[in-house]
C-alpha cells in the first residue's frame, strides 16, 4: 500500500455492500430527504437566530456529520431490539450521499447569498451610494425581487404586526434563479458522471471525505454498531475532542474556567512584519480529515504555502502590486489570485488531457459510434453528454438574458467550469474540507475583457451572478463528485440515486428559501448578522458602481501573472509524472494561494508531522491502527459542536458561542 493510503484502500472496504443485502431503497431516499431538511433548519437556526457555530462552511458540513453520527447510533439501537427494521449499509450511504448535496444549500452555501445579495439591491440603496442612478434602471426586473410596498424593507427589518409575508415579490425571481440553479446542477452532475470512471478507476483519487463517511457506515456481520465506532483508539479520539468542547462549555457560565485553545474565533499570528499572517489555532475538524490524505500531498501543501508566504512578503516589502484588489471573494492580492488561477487552469487542462481516451469513449458512446459499458454509472453516457450540452445552452442563455454580453460570457463560463472542476478535483484528491478558488470567474472575465468595452447594463447583469458565488466552494460540483463516488458501493438500483439527488436539490432549495423568508420577515434579516445578509450585497453593488464610474482596460499585467502561475504548474506537473520519486505533488501549488489555506496550514503541518512519525515508526499497520483515533476526533468534535448549540439555544439564544467555523 502507498504511504498516503486512505480508508478507501482498507481491504474491509473492498467488499461490496450488496453482500449485506442492501440496495438503494425508497425508504432510504425518504429518510435522506427528511435528514437534509432537518439539517438545513438546524444550520439556518444556528447562523441566523442563535448565532452559534457556523455548521456549513466546509465541503463535509459538520452539521451533516453530527446528524449522520446520531443516525448511526440510533440505527444501532434499532438493530439491537428490532434487527429487521434497521437500515442496511447501502441505505445509510444513500442518506449520506443525499446529505452531501443537501447540506450545501443553506446560509453560506446557496440560499443565503441568493436572498442576501438580491434582496440588498433595493434595500441598501442610498443617495450616497448612487445605486438608483447607476444600477436600478439597468436591471432586468424579472431577476430581482421588488421593494413594492416595502417588501425588502420588511424582509431586512421585520414585518409589522398584522401584515402578511409578501411571498409574491419573491416568487417570480426565485423561480428563474431556481431554474438557473437546476441548469447548473445538470451541467455539473453530468460532468461528475462523465469523469467518474477516470478519477476513480484510472487515476485512483483517494476521496478522503467520502472514504471517512463510508468507513463510518460499514459494519461487520453480527455487529450492532459500525466497526469504526468501536475500540479504544476511537473512543480516545472521541473523548479528546468532545471533552475539549465540554470543558470550554463550562467557560460559558464562569470566566474562571481556562479555555482550551481549539476552535473558536480566529487566532492570527504575524511572524515577520509585512509578510502574510498565519492562523495558528488548531482546527480538529481539519486535522481529522487531513490524516486520511497522502503524506506527500500534506507536505506539498505546507511547503508551497511557505513559498507563497515568502513571495508575498517580499512583494509587500518592495511594494509590487498590479492594480486594484480582486474583491471579497478572491484572495488578498491580485498577484496571488491570478497566479493561483493560472495553476488551477493547468490542473484542469492536464486532467482533461489525461482523460482524453476516456472522454473519447464517452462521447463516441453518446453519439452511437461505439459501445461502452456505462451500466455502473448513475446516468448513461448518452444522457450525461446530452444533459451537459443542454444544460450549458440553458445556463449561457440565462446569463445572456440577464444582460451579460457574449464576449464576457466567452471568458466567464470557461472560468466558472475551471474553478468548480478544480475545487472538486482538489477536494477529491486531498480531502481539504475548506478549499476555495483563488479568484471568481467574474473577476477573471472583468480583467480579461476590461470594463471600458462594457455598458453599465452589462456590469449590472454580471453583478447579479455574485448571488451564487457560494464563497468559491464550487456550488454543486464537489458534493456531486462525492455522491457519485459513494454510489460505487451499490450494485443494484444505483441509478435511483440520481433522481434522489435531484429531489434533494429542488425540495431542499424550495424549503430553505421558504424558511429563510419566514425568519427574515419574523426577525429581520439584518439581525442575522451573517456575511451574506450584512456585507455581501453592499460590497457587490458598490464594487459594480465603482467599475462603472472608473472603467479600465484589459489587464496585461494580470495575464502575465496568470502565465507565470500556469508555467510553474506545468513544470511541477512534468516533474511529478517524469520522476516517480519527486517529493512535491503539484496540487500543493494552487492550493497554497487559496485564502482558506492560511486558516488550515498550521493544522495540516501538525498532522503531517504526526503521520510522518507514525509511518516511520510503525509503517502502514500503525497508520491503519490510528485511523479510528482520528475518526473519533471527528465524531467527538461534531457532537461537541452540536452540544454547544443546544447549550446556546437554551441559555444564550442570540448570543451564542462560536465554537466551529473556518
Amino acid at each position: 500500500m502507498a504511504v498516503g493510503s486512505t480508508v478507501r484502500e482498507d481491504p474491509n472496504l473492498h467488499r461490496n455492500i450488496e453482500t449485506a443485502g442492501g440496495v438503494v431503497t425508497f425508504r432510504a431516499i425518504g429518510l435522506g430527504l427528511a435528514m437534509v431538511l432537518a439539517i438545513n433548519v438546524w444550520i439556518s437556526t444556528s447562523d441566523y437566530l442563535i448565532h452559534s457555530s457556523s455548521l456549513q462552511l466546509s465541503h463535509f458540513p459538520i452539521g451533516l456529520l453530527a446528524v449522520f453520527l446520531v443516525a448511526l447510533f440510533l440505527n444501532g439501537t434499532v438493530r439491537r431490539f428490532r434487527p429487521g427494521a434497521a437500515l442496511q449499509e447501502a441505505e445509510l450511504l444513500t442518506i449520506l450521499a443525499m446529505g452531501f448535496v443537501g447540506a450545501i444549500l443553506p446560509t453560506h452555501g446557496i440560499t443565503g447569498f441568493l436572498m442576501g445579495v438580491l434582496g440588498s439591491f433595493y434595500y441598501h440603496a442610498t443617495p450616497e451610494n448612487q445605486w438608483a442612478h447607476y444600477l436600478h434602471h439597468k436591471v432586468p426586473q424579472w431577476a430581482i425581487p421588488s421593494n413594492e410596498h416595502g417588501a425588502m424593507t420588511f424582509f431586512f427589518e421585520g414585518l409589522p404586526e398584522g401584515r402578511g409575508i409578501p411571498y409574491e415579490v419573491w416568487l417570480g425571481p426565485m423561480c428563474w434563479w431556481l431554474a438557473f440553479l437546476v441548469g447548473l446542477g445538470v451541467v455539473f452532475f453530468c460532468i461528475a458522471v462523465i469523469l467518474h470512471r477516470q478519477w476513480v478507476h484510472h487515476e485512483r483519487l483517494l476521496y478522503p471525505l467520502a472514504a471517512v463517511g463510508t468507513c463510518l457506515a460499514l459494519r461487520s456481520p453480527g455487529r450492532i454498531l459500525p466497526d469504526a465506532l468501536r475500540g479504544g483508539h476511537f473512543w480516545a479520539g472521541f473523548c479528546l475532542s468532545f471533552g475539549s468542547v465540554c470543558w470550554n462549555i463550562l467557560g460559558y457560565f464562569s470566566p474562571m474556567v481556562p479555555r482550551i485553545p481549539v476552535g473558536g474565533p480566529f487566532q492570527w499570528t504575524v511572524f515577520v512584519r509585512g509578510f502574510p499572517r498565519i492562523h495558528t489555532r488548531l482546527n480538529l475538524y481539519t486535522m481529522g480529515f487531513a490524516y486520511f490524505a497522502s503524506l506527500n500531498i500534506l507536505f506539498s501543501i505546507w511547503f508551497f504555502f511557505v513559498i507563497f508566504w515568502v513571495e508575498s512578503g517580499i512583494l509587500n516589502r518592495v511594494g509590487f502590486v498590479i492594480g486594484r484588489h480582486g474583491g471579497n471573494f478572491s484572495v488578498d492580492t491580485a498577484v496571488a489570485a491570478w497566479q493561483g488561477f493560472g495553476a488551477l487552469t493547468v490542473l484542469v487542462c492536464w486532467g482533461l488531457w489525461t482523460a482524453r481516451f476516456h472522454l473519447k469513449e464517452v462521447f463516441a458512446s453518446a453519439f452511437g459510434k461505439a459501445e461502452t459499458d456505462d451500466s455502473g454509472e448513475l446516468l448513461s453516457y448518452r444522457a450525461a453528454v446530452f444533459g451537459l450540452i443542454g444544460g450549458l445552452i440553458f445556463v449561457v442563455s440565462f446569463l445572456y438574458r440577464l444582460g451579460i454580453p457574449g464576449k464576457f460570457l466567452a471568458v466567464m463560463v470557461p472560468a466558472l467550469v475551471i474553478n468548480y472542476l478544480a475545487v472538486a478535483r482538489i477536494v477529491a484528491e486531498t480531502g481539504l474540507i475548506y478549499m476555495r478558488t483563488t479568484v471568481t470567474e467574474q473577476y477573471v472575465a472583468l480583467f480579461a475583457v476590461g470594463t471600458r468595452s462594457l455598458l453599465p447594463g452589462d456590469l449590472t447583469g454580471m453583478s447579479l451572478t455574485y448571488s451564487l458565488v457560494c464563497q468559491g466552494k464550487g456550488i454543486f460540483m464537489t458534493p456531486f463528485t462525492h455522491a457519485v463516488r459513494i454510489a460505487d458501493f451499490f450494485r443494484e438500483h444505483r441509478r435511483r440515486l440520481a433522481p434522489a439527488i435531484a429531489l434533494v436539490v429542488v425540495v431542499g432549495l424550495l424549503a430553505d428559501l421558504f424558511f429563510t423568508a419566514r425568519l427574515g420577515y419574523a426577525h429581520g434579516a439584518s439581525n442575522f448578522s451573517t456575511y451574506p445578509f450584512s456585507y455581501a450585497g453592499p460590497w457587490v453593488f458598490n464594487y459594480t458602481v465603482s467599475m462603472i464610474r472608473d472603467p479600465f482596460y484589459a489587464s496585461w499585467e494580470r495575464t502575465s501573472v496568470f502565465a507565470v502561475g500556469a508555467a510553474i504548474m506545468s513544470l511541477l506537473t512534468a516533474l511529478h509524472y517524469r520522476f516517480p520519486g519527486w517529493p512535491l505533488h503539484p496540487i500543493g501549488f494552487p492550493v497554497s494561494f487559496a485564502w482558506t489555506t492560511q486558516l488550515a496550514v498550521f493544522s495540516i503541518f501538525v498532522v503531517w508531522g504526526i503521520k510522518s512519525v507514525i509511518l516511520r515508526t510503525g509503517g502502514v499497520l500503525m497508520y491503519r491502527r490510528w485511523q479510528p483515533f482520528f475518526l473519533g476526533i471527528l465524531a467527538g468534535w461534531s457532537l461537541g459542536v452540536a452540544l454547544s448549540f443546544v447549550v446556546d439555544a437554551v441559555w444564550f439564544p442570540g448570543q451564542g458561542h462560536y465554537v466551529h467555523g473556518w
